[in-house]
């Protein structure tokens, strides 16, 4: 079996790892992790050299994916990693078709639907690929996403309410 985790380096990703480790622990297989930088705009990359684009693109995999080969360096389980630049699921979907994979494990933290809904990639990933994915949750919202946003739009739109009265 194969398994792609996206990995950002964040502690989500990191819990979407050793989920994927644990399904592999026993089992034939290997791990596929992948790390999908941005393009930068048109305009933003006339400024910059293809070779600085691409220099910086791979440090900044490199770094996120440091935790999650740790991780399974540690489990023993066998794994690639792959770097690559343009839309996260899309990518996701082009490199899971590529690699053959059976399944798809995605970390994601503990939030807000809204919140899921605005900023998280998660629900592009589940349309764009052809294979099961597990949604790993880890965290736990704070107070500022819980309550703290939806407080301040009520006031904000109370407030437009108000004024155009």
């Amino acid at each position: 079996m194969n398994v792609l985790v996206p990995v950002s380096g964040s502690k989500a990703s990191l819990a979407a790892v050793r989920h994927a480790a644990t399904l592999l622990r026993d089992g034939p297989g290997e791990v596929i992790l992948v790390n999908v930088q941005p393009r930068l705009t048109a305009h933003a990359a006339r400024f910059t050299s293809r070779a600085s684009r691409d220099a910086m693109r791979a440090e900044r995999s490199e770094k996120a994916l440091v935790g999650a080969r740790a991780a399974l360096d540690a489990a023993g389980v066998p794994y690639r990693a792959i770097a690559a630049a343009g839309p996260v699921a899309g990518t996701v979907a082009r490199i899971a078709g590529e690699v053959g994979a059976n399944q798809v494990v995605v970390g994601t933290t503990r939030q807000p639907g809204w919140w899921q809904a605005l900023f998280s990639q998660v629900p592009e990933i589940i349309d764009a690929v052809n294979v099961p994915v597990s949604v790993i949750g880890s965290g736990r919202s704070g107070p500022f996403e819980r309550i703290g946003v939806p407080a301040c739009v009520g006031l904000g739109l109370t407030a437009l309410a108000i004024a155009t009265e």
